[in-house]
């Protein structure tokens, strides 16, 4: 029987959902340069841990609702009327939540605004646009219901033209509100979008989210919930620590260096996993489920595992090089002179996407078979490692030692994913697998000795030579495996 090729539907699907994401990028990029030029270093240093605050509270008062409640609407996806009022109900019931965990959000964020303001904040800053944010919270739960209906019945269409439009209202709220207002335009930007954003998806789905006519008791509304949310803790937990490892790390920064260093970092961290880190996310919309569909099948589930690896790597290694050649160029293009220090972070953690490439699909393993405790642990483990080299390494190194951190970390990663589905699953790599992460670690060592005798820019003849080389062997591979 002839082996399947995975090659073909994970093309298409990194494509499909790869579109809608470089458009977010797009006018992400576009922001976060306007953020520079009016906010500066200080500027980005506060939006990026006010944005990770805020994703830390509602992670914790969201109970996981939003993936979670994915589940429920997908297991109700049937065309029945009886199943149709049964989806009415649950929406209701994941609305209520939603709307209870949204104001929950706005009380906690008001107890500690005033603190965080305080210690954040330049002096001449308005207290008042920032305690308004409290308010985000009952807006983005709001929204953020909507949107995983729409995920969990698979309306991927309507979710990408939602996400499109808020993108680039998104992006002209920005720049106007750091144009007029400046610093104080962080919160006032966040406010607005958050509801635009509820706006948006309310008048796109008014028509198709129907709610169950018939009054829901509170008690009805919190035990049919319960089991909902117990689930959505349980999948967002990880998430909640890795926000909470990156916060302590930003006081750190903070408090250790400077809120200047903290935007610096907040560059190196958007370059790294808001932009290069798209590949992942792309991949991961169609990977994780189709990995479900094949848990049964010992032989295919770990050929469809090989075939992600070689592809995403096929795609990383020739990136990385490419940032190793241009990235001076891009950071002032993205932002500004002021913040070219993030090369002495880039120098270093760009090899660590390499490392996360290979560890990235073997660490969805431990999930797809259902042991929840020691995906829970990979994870923990990679926030720890993430706190501890961050803060240590960045004592000895400075900026540097961020790098230092981001590649330790991935590598860790990938030998403890590697040890675990070994030991649990008897998982293991094809020798064409092998092949091209031995390969793409040797690229990757050569890229990082050649700053021995060259800079950091486009006239490293090293990285000039790798990367056409590893570009061209990519493609041709690519082409072949999708052809075949």
């Amino acid at each position: 029987m002839q082996e399947k090729n995975f090659y073909s539907p994970i093309f298409k699907s990194t494509k499909i959902f790869g579109a809608s994401h470089f458009v977010k990028i797009g006018t992400k990029i576009i922001t976060n340069k306007i953020a520079a030029i009016y906010l500066g270093a200080v500027g980005i240093g506060i939006i990026g841990i006010v944005e990770n605050l805020l994703s830390i509270l509602f992670g914790i008062v969201n109970f996981g609702l939003t993936s979670s409640s994915v589940r429920e609407i997908a297991l109700l996806n049937k065309e029945s009327e009886e199943v149709k009022n049964k989806e009415k109900r649950m929406i209701s019931i994941i609305y209520y939540w939603s709307l209870f965990s949204g104001l929950l959000g706005a009380v906690f964020f008001g107890l500690i605004s005033y603190s965080f303001f305080k210690n954040t904040y330049p002096s001449n800053s308005s207290y008042l646009w920032f305690v308004l944010v409290a308010f985000y919270f009952v807006f983005f739960a709001l929204f953020s219901a909507r949107m995983s209906i729409l995920q969990g019945r698979r309306e991927i269409k309507k979710m990408v033209k939602i996400q499109v439009i808020i993108s680039f209202i998104q992006m002209f709220l920005a720049i106007g509100c750091y144009f007029f207002f400046k610093i104080n335009g962080i919160a006032i930007a966040i406010l607005i979008s958050a509801i635009v954003s509820f706006l948006v998806v309310y008048f796109n789905t008014k028509n198709t989210i129907r709610f169950k006519k018939n009054n829901l008791t509170l008690k009805q509304v919190f035990f049919e919930g319960l089991p909902m949310v117990k689930l959505g803790i349980i999948l967002s937990l990880g998430t909640l620590i890795n926000q909470l490892a990156f916060y302590v790390i930003r006081l750190f920064l903070k408090d250790f260096l400077s809120i200047e260093a903290l935007g610096v970092f907040q560059v190196s961290y958007t370059i790294l996993i808001g932009y290069l880190g798209i590949i992942f996310i792309v991949m991961s919309n169609d990977f994780y489920p189709q990995l479900c569909n094949l848990e049964s099948d010992k032989p295919t589930f770990e050929k469809y595992i090989n075939d992600q690896t070689q592809f995403a790597l096929f795609l990383v290694v020739p990136l990385v090089l490419l940032m190793y050649l241009l990235a001076p160029q891009l950071v002032v293009l993205l932002y500004s002179n002021s913040f070219l220090d993030v090369l002495l972070i880039l120098k270093i953690a760009l090899i660590g996407l390499i490392f996360k490439t290979i560890a990235w699909p073997i660490g969805f393993i431990s999930l797809v078979k259902g042991n929840k405790k020691l995906f829970f642990k990979q994870n923990l483990l990679s926030d720890i490692v993430n706190v501890i080299c961050s803060v240590v390494c960045t004592y000895y190194f400075g900026l540097k030692g961020l790098g230092f951190a981001f590649a330790i970390v991935f590598l860790v990663s990938l030998l403890y994913n590697f040890f675990t589905v070994t030991k649990n699953y008897s998982f293991s790599y094809s020798i064409e697998t092998k092949r091209i992460i031995v390969l793409s670690m040797v690229i990757g060592a050569i890229a990082l000795l050649s700053f021995n005798w060259f800079d950091f820019s486009y006239q490293n003849p090293i990285i000039w030579a790798l990367f056409i080389t590893s570009s061209v062997y990519a493609v041709l591979k690519l082409k072949n495996k999708i052809q075949s």
